[in-house]
């Protein structure tokens, strides 16, 4: 049977972690990923961002991107297309590789205070125990959010992630919701100890995935 998984990873060895280490609020929302080639594997993410922030400059300057281009813009964020350096010449992590070779399947992928959080599709318990293992001896930091099985996947408790069921609990009960509105967000990122920004996008992204599961 499959297994579904939750975590975080950082390092500064895996793609972008040059760039998010230098701006941990930069938003960026994987939309997929392919590889024509096994060792550069190309990403399609949309990436949210100040106007103080020179998100060209960044990529230019992180050694994990060898090209980058973008390609649209909307709703205040932008479209990259990224091609990954080769691990060889900038010893970036070949975790694409990696969890590609044991059957795994990418879900979603987005940041959040610096840190990569990824939902993931392993064939069985002991290929995700290899991926972690993978990653632990390339020293990534490592957060296990949830693992279950996959016919679990539509459990009420599985749906959202950690800090986005936290955003929405804290903001349901700072009457956040409520018309007219008790509370900003400002107040609720003070709770969170986060940007307004950061405190947003989990409401954002955990609402969207509530509809997602019950509306759609």
């Amino acid at each position: 049977m499959s297994l579904l998984a939750e975590f975080e990873v950082s390092s500064p060895d895996l793609t972008l972690g040059p760039t998010l280490e230098s701006v941990p609020s930069l938003d960026v929302e994987l939309e997929r990923q392919y590889a024509l080639e096994p060792d550069q594997p190309i990403l399609f993410c949309w990436i949210r961002f100040s106007d103080e922030t020179d998100v060209d400059r960044m990529l230019e300057q992180d050694r994990t991107i060898a090209q980058f281009s973008q390609l649209e813009r909307t709703g205040g964020r932008d479209l990259y297309r990224l091609k990954r350096s080769r691990a060889e010449q900038t010893k970036v992590i070949e975790s694409y590789r990696r969890w590609v070779s044991l059957g795994a399947e990418l879900l979603t992928g987005q940041t959040m205070d610096g840190r990569w959080e990824f939902e993931m599709r392993f064939p069985d318990r002991d290929s995700f125990t290899e991926y972690h293992e993978f990653l632990e001896r390339h020293g990534v930091e490592f957060d296990l959010q949830r693992i279950f099985d996959g016919e679990r996947r539509r459990d009420t408790e599985t749906i959202l992630t950690r800090s986005q069921r936290e955003a929405l609990t804290l903001a349901n009960e700072y009457g956040f919701f409520s018309v007219p509105r008790e509370a900003t967000l400002s107040d609720i990122a003070g709770a969170l100890d986060i940007s307004d920004q950061a405190v947003s996008e989990r409401i954002r992204r955990g609402q969207a995935r509530l509809i997602e599961e019950y509306l759609v």
